[in-house]
């Protein structure tokens, strides 16, 4: 049997690559976050060695829908509430993509979330929780559990010992 599934790690590879980028590109930045210019043209403080520009081209891509004061300014409260916003809601099959896929982060488990996204989805939001992965990682072992070990039935008999209804039963076969 496989290990169960637990989509945590895909969870952390995203949330802990935006955090860590946007570290990265505050480096050399005075003020309160990030605008696009900084995203886009980093600072010379900045070691480019270290960014991951799948994560980079994710914030100037959402940037909008991170900086929800509309200020132009992504703030680290900002950042972690959207970050937040993903661990609790479930991530898209576009930000696994994005997020995961994309980043040098290739598994099983990414793979069995991508392939089989509309069926974790129970509830059909379009987002993936750690909680659907995990629900769906148990239904595939209880499915795999059933086809390794079928039922074996028995007609009128006690594992333990023979009943007399088991004589009757066998008395009307005769």
């Amino acid at each position: 049997m496989a290990n169960r599934l637990n989509g945590s790690s895909l969870f952390l590879q995203a949330i802990n690559g935006l955090v860590g980028n946007y570290a990265q590109l505050m480096t050399g930045v005075s003020g309160k976050g990030l605008s696009l210019e900084n995203i886009t043209n980093p600072s010379e403080d900045v070691d480019k060695k270290q960014l991951n520009y799948t994560f980079v081209n994710y914030l100037t891509n959402n940037f909008g829908k991170i900086d929800k004061d509309g200020d132009g300014i992504i703030s680290k409260d900002e950042l972690q509430n959207y970050t937040t916003s993903m661990s609790r809601n479930g991530l898209t099959y576009e930000q696994l993509c994005e997020l995961c896929y994309n980043s040098n982060y290739s598994s099983s488990l990414l793979e069995t979330v991508l392939n089989n996204f509309s069926e974790i989805d129970k509830n059909g939001d379009g987002r993936v929780t750690n909680e659907e992965i995990a629900a769906y990682g148990i239904e595939q072992e209880i499915d795999e559990m059933k086809d390794n070990y079928p039922k074996h039935t028995t007609k009128g008999m006690s594992i333990f010992y023979e009943t007399s209804a088991d004589k009757e039963i066998e008395t009307e076969k005769s």
